[in-house]
Order: structure tokens, then C-alpha cells, then sequence
């Protein structure tokens, strides 16, 4: 008995019509991809430019802390910490740090002594130039650094505010506020250890 021979066909080539949609629908998934894509990679750089200004206001608020702890009895206290504060800024775009303020702040919550407002003996500053601070408005005059009283040796806080500009869109115009509370560096009360108004 003779086995019955298979026949091999060719499939029927396709139709031009079938492949243009098969070349759309490649083109329209690539188009998704590369949105989602891009919209991932903004998203990375917006974030990542967003954390550095952070680190560069905190910097600068710690480093105006430091200053004015270190010297707390000068008659240029606030004005050297605002100059201090505006030199370690000098990577951001001065003209977006909206507020510096150097202030007496309460030991235990880091505000000023007039709560949210910079108030009394609180002293705020602009930059006017890059690393240039204002002239600032405000006073604080007498400060107490004086070792073993029964008065608290007082603390010195720094706000620094920034509007945030965002590379591509995420976070634009964000104010980044850091507050850095330190108390003034002791003086032996048998020397000068109040600053005199």
C-alpha cells in the first residue's frame, strides 16, 4: 500500500496592508516606551537636583550656625553669619534665596523667641549678589554666653529659605527651608560674656 505523500506549501505571503500595521503598532509602542522613559529620567534628574540644593542650603545653614556660635559676642554677630551663610550658598542662584534669618531661638523647639516670625532679636537678611549678604532689618543686640549663671547660655538659630528651580518640571519653584539651632561657645563669667547693646 502506498503511503500517502505530504505536500509542503509556502504560506501565503503577507499583504503590504498587514505589514504597515505591524509597523505602526511597533512605532506607537517604541513612542510609549520613550515617554515612559523620559518621564522616568526627568523625574531622576528633577529629584537628584532637588536633593543637592537641599544639601547646599543645609550646608550653609549649619555653617552660619557654627559662625555665630563660635563668636557671640561680636558687634557684627548676625551680619557675619549672614555672610557666612551667603559664601557657602555660592553654588545656588543667589537671586532665588529668598530669606536668611539669625535669631535668638528657644532651646527646646529651635524657633525664634516670636514663634513663627522672625520678631524680636531676629535679624533677616537677602543676598544681593552671589555671597553678598543685604544689610538685614531687625536687631539682637544683647546675647548671653555666660559659663556657670543661672541663665541659660542663649542659642543661636539660622533659617535659610531657597525657591527650588527644576531642571526639567518636578518640584519647580519648591521652597526649601533648613533651620540649624546651636547654642553660643561658654565664656567664663569672670570675663565680658554679654554682649552689650
Amino acid at each position: 500500500m502506498a503511503r500517502p505523500r505530504l505536500r509542503l506549501t509556502a504560506a501565503c505571503p503577507a499583504t503590504s496592508g498587514s505589514r504597515r500595521d505591524e509597523q505602526g503598532a511597533i512605532a506607537l509602542e517604541a513612542a510609549i516606551v520613550f515617554l515612559f522613559l523620559f518621564t522616568l529620567l526627568a523625574g531622576v534628574v528633577d529629584v537628584s537636583l532637588f536633593f543637592k540644593d537641599t544639601y547646599s542650603v543645609s550646608s550653609a545653614a549649619r555653617a552660619g550656625a557654627r559662625m555665630a556660635a563660635a563668636d557671640p559676642l561680636s558687634t557684627t554677630f548676625a551680619r557675619d553669619t549672614a555672610t557666612q551663610v551667603a559664601s557657602a550658598l555660592t553654588d545656588l542662584d543667589y537671586s532665588r534665596v529668598t530669606e536668611i534669618w539669625v535669631y535668638k531661638a528657644d532651646p527646646d523647639t529651635g524657633d525664634t523667641m516670636s514663634g513663627s516670625t522672625c520678631g524680636t532679636k531676629c535679624v533677616k537678611f537677602t543676598l544681593t549678589a552671589p555671597g553678598v549678604a543685604s544689610a538685614g532689618t531687625g536687631t539682637w543686640t544683647s546675647r548671653n554666653a555666660c559659663a556657670s549663671t543661672s541663665v541659660d547660655v542663649d542659642s543661636v538659630g539660622v533659617l535659610v529659605r531657597y525657591r527650588h528651580k527644576a531642571a526639567v518640571m518636578f518640584a519647580n519653584n519648591q521652597i526649601i527651608t533648613e533651620r540649624v539651632t546651636m547654642r553660643l561657645e561658654q565664656i567664663p563669667s569672670t570675663q565680658q560674656c554679654v554682649s552689650v547693646p
